[in-house]
This record gives structure tokens, sequence and C-alpha cells, in this order.
């Protein structure tokens, strides 16, 4: 069921086998991202997701969870209108 001004709302960038979760509960709304608590990689390490624009946005390493997690975590919010509580949540800050 969606609201009718259409939130809350969750979007997913995916690359391969990388993916991360944003959920906004409002118009204007930081919102919530996922993180990967178990990352040992490099601090600065990256992964590149490209839009359906064409945009290519670039976004640390240690906020990915893997293609199934985030179609999971999807499946969920579809069902749930709520974040899915086995994955690891930041709250963003204007």
């Amino acid at each position: 069921m969606q609201h009718e001004a259409g939130w809350p709302a969750m979007g997913a960038l995916i690359n391969g086998e990388a993916a991360w979760l944003m959920h906004v509960r409002y118009e204007g709304d930081a919102g919530f991202s996922t993180r990967n608590p178990l990352y040992a990689g490099p601090e600065k390490a990256v992964i590149e997701y490209y839009l359906s624009n064409g945009q290519r946005d670039e976004y640390p390493a240690s906020w990915n969870i893997t293609t199934a997690e985030a179609i999971r975590g999807l499946q969920y919010f579809l069902e749930e209108e709520a974040m899915a509580p086995w994955l690891h949540w930041h709250e963003e800050r204007p």
C-alpha cells in the first residue's frame, strides 16, 4: 500500500553484486541509508553506480550490501512500508 503522497519511499542503487538502499519518510527527509558493519576493505574505497540518465555516482564501499540483501530489503519495504530490521541503517543528517 502506498500513501497518497507517495511516502515513505525506498530507492536502490545496484552495480553487479554491490548495492545500497535509501529510505525516506517524507519529502525533504534526509532519510536513512544502509551500511555494512562488517566491511574490512580500504577506508577510501568507492563503488560506482550509473543512474538511468547516464550520471555516474560514487559511494563508499562501506555502504555496500549485496544485491540479494537489497532485493530482500525492497521486498520487505513493499510488504511492510518499513526499513528491513536485519539491515544496518544510518540516519542521514541534513
